[in-house]
């Protein structure tokens, strides 16, 4: 039997199922196979505010509480069980890349707040992968924080490395869409490797998982005083490319293997706007002879995944508060934007029947739900039907009608007296309500 650990970040709970003792496999067998086992995950949304750089505090959606959320580990032919959990103000999902049916796909299965979602696959193939939420806007979810990785481990092991995961991400304190944001950083924090460099050794294999959950057009990954080895999109399968620099894009991925001969400080960041925005970092070799790092040994036969430090440097850094203030979000499409309150109350209109206005997609046209405002009885079933070409959704605390296509309708009985109101979460200028009596 596995040895279950249950790790608590704030309120989030993760579960790891560690590796039985009797299954180590000695990296130095390049024929050892890992045998398939079940992994248990538990994540949650949560709203919180975070830390991003010093004395910089935002708002923030996160999985677990940090940015990013928890990295999802197993083996390649494991089965990968998580409970999601949506304890945010939004609709939210886990959309994981990789190879999976449908119903695992976190795309058209909104979990609305409260409420709670099972993802039950086959981790494959084997790399280095991304999840994130994506309810539409996506970038907005993903940029606010809701994203984290995923490593699929190949059923033989590869060659022993020190191990390290960067997740490269950006926040914008004014606009989410924008295309130049205030912050880009690797793993929620920026310049935090800068201030606390990677640790490493010489002649050691440093294996980096490096996942792009920007939305920036592609960047080179850059390390100094070597040419790595590149595997290109992270999937094991490919073969190894010598890169100066490489290049990933926002939804892609890599993995990266590194060395030095000469102990000394290497930095590593992003070529371009990026390397002033929060990514300017640097691995801190020092010579092998001299001993451990923080009484790890040097990873010459073993594996050593430096995650868990990882995740204790950046929680210690998100918590932090160094002014208490925390800047409020004035983005068009932030939290805001969502508190559906009328600038001017719109008619109320008896109806149980509301379209979706063609046109409405397009802010410009003021065009939304027609009618905005309308009043039913208690018992009474309500339908919306898309009259746009344009995707859309009737989104409120209490339902969510997903996706709706052109021409696609959607249905709720409203069974209490209320105001309940409700909005498109691609396009959230769209407003409406509806009064039950």
């Amino acid at each position: 039997m596995g040895l279950s650990i249950v790790v608590l970040v704030g309120i989030a709970i993760v579960t790891l199922v560690a590796f039985p003792a009797s299954q180590h496999v000695s990296f130095a067998d390049k024929t050892s196979v890992l045998p398939s086992q079940t992994r248990h995950y538990t994540i949650i949304a949560q709203d919180t505010t975070i830390e991003i750089a010093p004395g910089v505090r935002v708002e923030a959606w996160t999985y677990n509480g940090t940015i990013p959320g928890p990295t999802i580990r197993a083996t390649e032919g494991d089965r990968v069980i998580i409970d999601f959990i949506n304890n945010g103000h939004l609709p939210h999902t886990i959309h994981l890349h990789g190879d999976h049916n449908e119903k695992n796909d976190g795309v058209f299965q909104e979990v609305l707040p409260g409420q709670s979602y099972t993802y039950d696959f086959v981790a494959e193939p084997a790399g280095a992968f991304m999840y994130h939420c994506h309810v539409m806007p996506v970038s907005e979810h993903i940029r606010n924080g809701l994203y984290g990785a995923m490593i699929i481990d190949p059923k033989v092991a590869p060659a022993p490395a020190r191990e390290f995961v960067l997740v490269k991400g950006e926040y914008d304190l004014d606009d989410q869409e924008s295309w130049e944001p205030d912050y880009v950083f690797f793993n929620g924090y920026a310049d935090q490797y800068w201030n606390n460099p990677l640790q490493a050794k010489t002649d050691e294999l440093v294996r980096i998982y490096y996942v792009d959950m920007g939305a920036m057009p592609a960047f080179g990954y850059h390390i100094h005083g070597t040419v790595f080895d590149a595997i290109a999109s992270g999937i094991w399968q490919n073969p190894p490319v010598k890169a100066q620099t490489w290049e990933v894009s926002p939804g892609n991925a890599a993995i990266f293997e590194a060395s030095w001969e000469d102990p000394g400080r290497y930095l590593f960041h992003l070529h371009g706007l990026p390397e002033e925005r929060g990514t300017m970092a640097y691995f801190d070799v020092s010579d092998a002879s001299d001993g451990a790092i923080d009484g790890v040994d040097v990873a010459k036969t073993k594996s050593i995944y430096m995650w868990q430090d990882q995740l204790a440097l950046l929680t210690r850094l998100q918590a932090s508060d160094t002014d208490g203030t925390v800047i409020p979000s004035s983005r068009p499409t932030s939290t805001e934007s969502h508190q559906n309150h009328f600038a001017q109350t719109p008619a109320t209109i008896q109806t149980t029947t509301c379209e979706i206005e063609n046109g409405s997609a397009m802010k410009s046209s003021n065009k939304s739900y027609y009618p905005q405002q309308i009043q039913v009885n208690a018992g009474d079933t309500v339908q919306w039907k898309n009259s746009d070409n344009s995707i859309h959704t009737v989104t409120g605390e209490e339902f969510d009608s997903g996706m709706l296509m052109a021409q696609d309708t959607f249905e709720y009985t409203f069974e209490s007296a209320g105001l309940y109101e409700y909005y498109c979460t691609l396009h959230p200028w769209m407003r409406g309500a509806v009064q039950v009596i």
